[in-house]
């Protein structure tokens, strides 16, 4: 599903980037011609997203040799291709925008998490749905390769109860109208305030969220799940987000909880540098 999901991202970006026609190439490359090529990784990277526009440049008559694989760590030359230029011209940009995408993504994850393992070797630093529309895949599974966990892939895949739902029904009948939950799905819950805290406690939920707490709130918050955990022999799984970035990650590693959640792994992660030059 994922290979397919990718390979018609890459076709319909291309359809996209080539309307009626690449008229330069045409114009300027005779059909005949061929070419060698090779991709470059231009600074240190974790490459992504390889498998798939290998896939999809052969499947376009092109030629590839690989030296690495999706999450390996790369810097220069990386992908040999051979083929008609024409068609390397014409798919250029569509695999370079893609590669240096999802290698963007998935090396930002990679460094966030060597920084974090520093401080905390059994946290979680996961990816949130805060992703472009029809990439949402392919963006967690690069941040999957480079080494953090995905999240939700769809609303499909749990139970989340946020700031509006609480808002809309409150948290008792938000948890009254779960009762006829499937057993096989998970149920998490986000609390913004330590009083609301303590009452979703109460209903025993596998993750607790805590949503744009300080550093001096989370102490706080940990206390309290202490206190009922002793009490009540039960502990859920504690995730903390909001505004989490490379820059205070360290701040919040420094508990413990089990996940960090950071929409920044995907929505502020650059491009990398990535070339494609013909030898």
């Amino acid at each position: 599903m994922l290979k397919n999901q990718a390979l018609k991202i890459l076709e319909e970006s291309l359809d996209y980037d080539t309307g009626f026609g690449d008229i330069t190439t045409e114009l300027v490359i005779s059909k005949e011609h061929e070419s060698n090529a090779v991709f470059i990784a231009k600074e240190k990277l974790l490459i992504c997203g390889l498998d798939f526009a290998v896939e999809f440049m052969e499947r376009h008559g092109i030629s590839c040799k690989c030296t690495a694989k999706d999450g390996d760590l790369v810097y220069g030359p990386f992908l040999e291709i051979n083929g008609r230029t024409k068609t390397i011209l014409t798919l250029e940009r569509t695999v370079l925008n893609f590669l240096m995408h999802l290698s963007g993504i998935s090396t930002k994850t990679f460094n966030v998490i060597d920084m974090v393992k520093k401080v905390n070797e059994s946290v979680k630093i996961a990816g949130t749905r805060k992703t472009l529309p029809g990439l949402s895949m392919v963006e967690k599974y690069a941040v999957f390769v480079g080494g953090g966990d995905t999240h939700r892939f769809r609303l499909d895949d749990m139970v989340m109860i946020k700031d509006n739902h609480i808002k809309a029904l409150g948290i008792f009948e938000c948890f009254k109208k779960i009762k006829k939950l499937s057993f096989s799905k998970k149920v998490e819950i986000e609390v913004d305030t330590l009083e609301q805290l303590k009452e979703v406690l109460n209903y025993k939920p596998d993750i607790v969220l805590l949503d744009n707490f300080s550093t001096e709130k989370i102490e706080y918050a940990l206390k309290i799940i202490l206190d009922f955990e002793k009490n009540n022999n039960f502990r859920p799984i504690i995730e903390v987000s909001g505004g989490i970035t490379e820059k205070n990650v360290l701040e919040y590693a420094k508990f413990n909880v089990d996940v960090i959640s950071m929409g920044s792994l995907i929505h502020s992660a650059r491009a990398v540098d990535i070339s494609l030059d013909l030898e």
